[in-house]
Formats: structure tokens, C-alpha cells, sequence
């Protein structure tokens, strides 16, 4: 897994092939925020996603969706054009109204990126610099994008900086306040209730959770005296690739294994 800093939250990229299950979740009664959300879908799969982050856009005061989704087979709502299917649970797939016959499927609110080019401009009401969540596919990878609503990115910037990476179809989801997440590499609450959310499990490896009351340096060696090279918080998570002497080898460096835990 790869991980770009990008206006103060990261765009996440990681094989197809990694991922064990994606999926749409829909709120307790379309009105949940990732906190409550996380606990209940854990208890339910038997363990936390690697990903969850909220999807659709919705009308705050009847929770009826206003972007497309499809859930578990049941039809919220199918009429707006791309999204992404989750065929088989397993594959993310750049749809028009789900025509593979997904489980699950959530609609852009807007097409961010379609063949690889720009796709269409910014809905009245979301323009600007705001938290966002995006979800787009390359022909190999997955691009995960979660930005926290205190700065933000334009629909245009973050479109721009996915055709760069290489990314061939893109959706942006709610954001704005609504935006909130558990990510690897950071969390965001914003503490809106939302009405679903999209959930991803990476395969296989030693997860374990970050369990600090501050935060826990991350070192370019297994040792203090290497050179800190970043910081993780608690509740993040870490897929283990080498364990030596007490400290924890993961994608971005080696952390203390001693404020590292399994499970929730």
C-alpha cells in the first residue's frame, strides 16, 4: 500500500488484487456517524475494515439518498448515470447505473475522472476547497482519497492530481462536512451523521492497532536512534512486514512494537 499526503489528509493506492472485501454499508437507520458505523460492521464481519469512509450524498431531513446506490441487492436509488459496482464484493468496477449486477453500488456525485480525462465540472453547492472523499480505479490499482473538511481540495485539483497518478475513472462522494473516515494512516471525525458509508478489507498480514495516548514516532530503522520520519495516532493501523528486536517493520518505517495491538 502507498500513501501521498494531499491537501492535509492522503490518497491511498493499492492493488485490486489485495483487497479481501468492499462493500456499501447502509447508517443505522441512514443516520450513523464512522464511529458508531465501525463497531457495529466489525462485530458484524469480525474484524474493523482497513477503510471506511462515508458515501453518498443524501437530504438530511428524510436520509433518502441523492446519489445512486444499490445495497446488498435492494435499489435506494438508480438513476444518475457512473458509479462504482462492487462486483463480487471483491472488485471495484466503473459502472453506468450498475449495469454488472452488483451487490453493492454507489453513484458519483460527480464523475471526477472517465478513460483516463476529465469529466464533468462541480454540482451547484460543492464547489470550493472542502473535505472530500473519492474512490477511482487505474487498470491495476485502487485510489482510496480522503481529505478532512478544515482545508480541503476543489473538485478540479483533486481531478488534476488523479490523472496524474495514473488513475482512469474516478467518483467523488458527499464530503463537506459530511466527510469522515478510518483510514491506515489517519482518522477523521467530523461527527455528522451520514446516511452509508463504504467499507474495504485488505487481505492476509499482521494488522495490528495503534494504541497511544499521544502519538508514536515512526523511525527509518528498528531503533531511537534512527531518524523520525513521521508520526501515527491511535487507532491507526499497521500491516506488519518484519518484527525485530521489539520494533514493527510497515510500509512507511519501523514503529515500537510495545504500543501495537491486535484486534479491536
Amino acid at each position: 500500500m502507498n500513501a501521498k499526503t494531499y491537501k492535509g489528509g492522503k490518497i491511498y493506492s493499492f492493488p485490486i488484487s489485495d483487497i479481501e472485501y468492499i462493500g456499501y454499508f447502509y447508517g443505522s437507520g441512514g443516520n450513523e456517524d464512522v464511529k458508531s458505523a465501525k463497531k457495529r460492521i466489525t462485530k458484524e464481519r469480525g474484524r474493523a475494515p482497513d477503510f471506511l469512509f462515508n458515501a453518498e450524498l443524501f437530504d438530511f431531513k428524510t436520509r433518502v439518498a441523492a446519489s445512486d446506490v444499490v445495497s446488498g441487492g435492494k435499489i435506494h436509488r438508480l438513476s444518475e448515470g457512473f458509479g462504482f459496482a462492487f462486483r463480487d464484493n471483491k472488485t471495484p468496477v466503473f459502472s453506468y447505473k450498475n449495469n454488472v449486477g452488483a451487490l453493492d453500488y454507489v453513484g458519483a456525485y460527480p464523475v471526477l475522472v472517465k478513460d483516463g480525462k476529465s469529466f464533468s465540472s462541480a454540482p451547484a453547492g460543492i464547489s470550493g476547497r472542502r473535505g472530500r472523499s473519492a474512490i477511482g480505479v487505474s487498470d491495476k490499482e485502487v485510489f482510496v482519497t480522503l481529505i478532512p473538511d478544515n482545508g480541503g481540495a476543489t473538485l478540479t485539483e483533486l481531478r488534476n492530481t488523479l490523472i496524474k497518478q495514473g488513475v482512469k475513472s474516478a467518483i467523488n462522494l458527499d464530503g463537506g462536512g459530511s466527510t469522515q473516515y478510518f483510514a491506515p494512516l489517519g482518522n477523521y471525525f467530523s461527527g455528522r451523521r451520514v446516511r452509508g458509508f463504504i467499507g474495504i478489507w485488505i487481505k492476509g498480514g499482521d494488522i495490528r492497532r495503534v494504541k497511544v495516548k499521544t502519538s508514536l514516532n515512526i523511525r527509518s530503522g528498528p531503533g531511537i536512534l534512527y531518524k523520525k520520519t513521521g508520526r501515527l495516532y491511535n487507532g491507526d493501523t499497521v500491516t506488519v512486514l518484519e518484527e525485530k528486536g521489539g520494533w514493527v517493520k510497515f510500509n512507511l518505517g519501523w514503529v515500537s512494537s510495545r504500543y501495537l495491538v491486535k484486534g479491536e
